[in-house]
C-alpha cells in the first residue's frame, strides 16, 4: 500500500514539473524603427514564390490596421532566386505584414497578411502565404 502511495506521489510530481514552462522572453508589445533587428519576408502562393510583390508593414500590432494605412513598404527583389522584401533597423516587438502582387506562374493577382513577433533585435526570415483575388 505504501509503495502504491509513493508511486502516485512521484507520478504527480513528475506531471507537475513536466507541465511547467519557462516564461517567454518575447516582447508582447512595442516594435518600430530605431533598433538593430531586421525582417526579410518572402511571399508564397501554393508552395512557390510570388515573383512580383509589394510588402507593407505595420509596427506595434499583430493585426491589420483598421484604416488600411501601413507604416512602411518595400518592393520584393530577388536574392538567390527568392523574392525578398527586407525591413531594417527594427526594435524587438510586434509586426503585421501585408503583401499584394502578381504571380506569373499562376497568372493570378495575390494578396495575404501575416503577423510576426521579433523577440530579439536580430534578423528574422518570414514566409507570407497569399491567396488569389480579383482586382
Amino acid at each position: 500500500m505504501r509503495t502504491l502511495l509513493y508511486i502516485i506521489l512521484i507520478t504527480g510530481l513528475v506531471a507537475v514539473v513536466a507541465g511547467c514552462k519557462p516564461k517567454s522572453s518575447c516582447i508582447s508589445s512595442g516594435g518600430g524603427t530605431g533598433g538593430n533587428g531586421s525582417i526579410s519576408i518572402s511571399p508564397t502562393h501554393y508552395g512557390s514564390y510570388v515573383d512580383i510583390c509589394t510588402m507593407y508593414i505595420k509596427y506595434g500590432t499583430l493585426n491589420a490596421p483598421a484604416n488600411g494605412i501601413y507604416d512602411d513598404s518595400a518592393q520584393c527583389a530577388f536574392v538567390d532566386t527568392i523574392p525578398v522584401a527586407t525591413f531594417n533597423n527594427l526594435k524587438a516587438g510586434l509586426y503585421y505584414f501585408y503583401g499584394k502582387g502578381y504571380h506569373t506562374a499562376f497568372v493570378a493577382y495575390v494578396k495575404g497578411g501575416a503577423n510576426y513577433t521579433l523577440c530579439t533585435e536580430q534578423h528574422a526570415t518570414v514566409l507570407l502565404p497569399t491567396y488569389t483575388y480579383n482586382p
